[in-house]
């Protein structure tokens, strides 16, 4: 079987999810091209978001398709995986009928902690989308991914594109199985540690991290920016759980980690990945906390929730 998109495929009311293992740029190109060209013949608009190097292949690939595209920068709107779902959603929702969207969220170099939570994401599609008239393309770079990344690829896609043919996934995994397992664990924080416990005064633990070094190690502005997610995830600990939390602090590299720890646990596995509506009560923190951070990983279970927040310097 070719690498061209079926009859079924074409006419399914359900979500198309493809993961593209890709050797090389001419094989990128290639593929894409033909994505770009039956999108054009369906009369579906395509939404591609790549990182610079893949988007400069795509656009030459994809410049007599016919197809209208709208091309974004992974690398910006993708920093933080979570936003990716409110990206994809709006541009379904934009649209009247099916709708295509090409994307390549992990690139060599991206950490680890990025990539669980791209795959992560990808899971998270499955299940959000599951029901819409979309066809989703994403691409993954066979020869230059760790193992470990392109078999979470086949964890998180029904279908896999690589070498000439389109077939099942077969590592293929229930959505919700892969968020509400222990597949990727969270990596152990770098000392030294700050740690602070809150039992609800938000203005002396504010004042506690704007004077903790590592705190102090970011310039004005994402300083501000960490004293502002710490609050909101401490206000939810009020909000929604017992009032307590345990708020530690260190750095990584070129990154600031917060991470804020309640013992209560989020039923709602969209929390914060889609924006708010306008006359909305609340819900707004988390939003708010992913538009802020580089990332942000989030785990929640019988044992509570844990809020990891990752902010670089000067960005």
């Amino acid at each position: 079987m070719n690498e061209q998109r079926t009859t079924e495929a074409q006419t399914s009311p359900a979500l198309i999810h493809e993961a593209l293992l890709y050797r090389n740029d001419g094989h990128l190109g290639d593929v894409v091209s033909d994505f770009a060209v039956q999108a054009a013949r369906a009369g579906e608009p395509v939404l591609v978001v790549l990182p610079a190097a893949s988007e400069n292949v795509v656009r030459s690939a994809v410049c007599d398709s016919g197809a209208e595209l709208h091309f974004e920068d992974m690398s910006a709107c993708g920093r933080n995986p979570a936003c990716l779902l409110d990206l994809f959603a709006d541009w379904i929702e934009d649209h009247d009928g099916p709708v295509r969207m090409i994307d390549e969220p992990v690139w060599p170099g991206r950490r680890h902690a990025e990539v669980v939570e791209v795959l992560r994401h990808e899971a998270l599609l499955n299940h959000v989308l599951a029901p819409r008239q979309a066809s989703i393309l994403s691409a993954y770079h066979a020869h230059r991914l760790e193992p470990e990344t392109l078999e979470g690829a086949a964890l998180t896609h029904p279908r896999l594109v690589t070498n000439g043919t389109r077939r099942t996934s077969d590592l293929y995994a229930d959505p919700l199985e892969v968020l509400e397992g222990t597949r990727w664990p969270l990596e152990e924080g770098r000392e030294p540690i700050s740690e602070f416990d809150f039992g609800g005064d938000l203005q002396s633990l504010r004042a506690a991290i704007a004077a903790d070094p590592v705190a102090e190690s970011l310039d004005r502005e994402r300083r501000a920016d960490l004293i502002f997610v710490i609050n909101e995830a401490a206000t939810n600990a009020v909000k929604h759980g017992d009032g307590r939390c345990t708020t530690r602090l260190w750095n990584d590299g070129d990154t600031v980690v917060s991470e804020v720890v309640t013992s209560s646990r989020l039923g709602d596995a969209l929390v914060g990945r889609r924006r708010p509506p306008t006359d909305a009560a609340g819900g707004r923190g988390l939003w708010l906390i992913n538009q802020l951070c580089d990332l942000v990983e989030l785990r929640t279970g019988e044992g509570g929730t844990r809020l990891r927040m990752h902010l670089r310097y000067g960005t």
